[in-house]
């Protein structure tokens, strides 16, 4: 699906066509993209609990994101994730 859209984009790009066909075709590819996809969408369930312990754990006001880092060793995207999924 995601080269599908990627595909359309580009043929309609620079040319100027009267009339497009596409043709979707499935592949075994698709299923582990999505996958993918689904997999990384959100925060684990452990990254919430290591960020959050270790927001308990400290005697400050709060921790900056590399703080975080180096005391539970999560990557920033996934500390970027776990605020996200707080605030909503």
């Amino acid at each position: 699906m995601v080269s599908y859209y990627q595909q359309v984009g580009r043929a309609g790009r620079g040319v100027t066509v009267s009339q497009a066909y596409g043709i979707l075709l499935h592949g075994d590819e698709d299923a582990e993209v999505h996958q993918h996809f689904a997999d990384t969408a959100l925060p684990s369930q452990e990254d919430i609990d290591a960020i959050l312990s270790a927001l308990i754990e400290c005697d400050d006001l709060g921790l900056t994101e590399e703080q975080l880092q180096e005391r539970r060793n999560i990557r920033p995207r996934r500390i970027l994730q776990v605020y996200s999924a707080c605030t909503i």
